[in-house]
C-alpha cells in the first residue's frame, strides 16, 4: 500500500492538483486502501482481529515511511518526467511528417483555390444578369399581384 500511496502521491505533486482535488483524492485512496487491507486481514486472521496486526502494521509504515518512502517518491518523479520528456519528443517528431504533408500540399491546394475562383467568376459573368432580371421579375409580380392599400 506504501508503493500505492507514493506512486499516487508523487502523481499529485507532478500535476498539481488543489486543495479540493487532493482532498477527494486522499479520501478515495483512504477508503479504498482501508477495505483492501480489511479483505487481506480478514483471510489472513480469519476474521481474528489481534493487536499485533495493528501494532505491525504501524510498525511497517513507520519504516517503509522513514526509510523507503522519499527515494521511491524521487523514483516516480523522475519516471514521470521521462514520460513527459519522451512524448513530447513523439509529438515532436510527428510534427515532421505533418508539416511535409502542408508542405507538399500547398501547390495542389493553390490550383484548385484559382480554378475555383475562375469558376465563380464564370458563372457570375454568365449568370449575373439572368439573375437580376429574374429579381426585378419577380419583383413586379409581387408589385402587381398586391398592390398598394388606398384609404378608402
Amino acid at each position: 500500500m506504501g508503493v500505492l500511496f507514493d506512486f499516487y502521491r508523487s502523481l499529485r505533486r507532478y500535476l498539481r492538483w488543489g486543495r479540493v482535488t487532493t482532498w477527494v483524492g486522499d479520501l478515495l485512496f483512504s477508503l479504498i486502501t482501508f477495505v483492501i487491507l480489511f479483505r487481506f486481514f480478514q483471510r489472513a486472521n480469519s476474521l481474528d482481529f489481534r493487536i499485533y496486526i495493528l501494532w505491525g502494521s504501524i510498525l511497517g509504515l513507520f519504516l517503509y515511511l522513514r526509510f523507503l518512502s522519499r527515494s521511491l517518491i524521487k523514483v516516480y518523479l523522475w519516471l514521470f518526467h521521462l514520460i513527459s520528456y519522451l512524448l513530447w519528443l513523439l509529438r515532436q517528431g510527428l510534427k515532421i511528417p505533418v508539416r511535409g504533408v502542408f508542405i507538399l500540399m500547398r501547390p495542389p491546394y493553390a490550383l484548385l483555390r484559382w480554378f475555383s475562383f475562375l469558376i465563380y467568376r464564370i458563372l457570375e459573368a454568365l449568370l449575373a444578369q439572368p439573375l437580376r432580371q429574374t429579381r426585378i421579375r419577380l419583383f413586379n409580380f409581387g408589385k402587381r399581384l398586391f398592390p398598394p392599400r388606398t384609404k378608402g
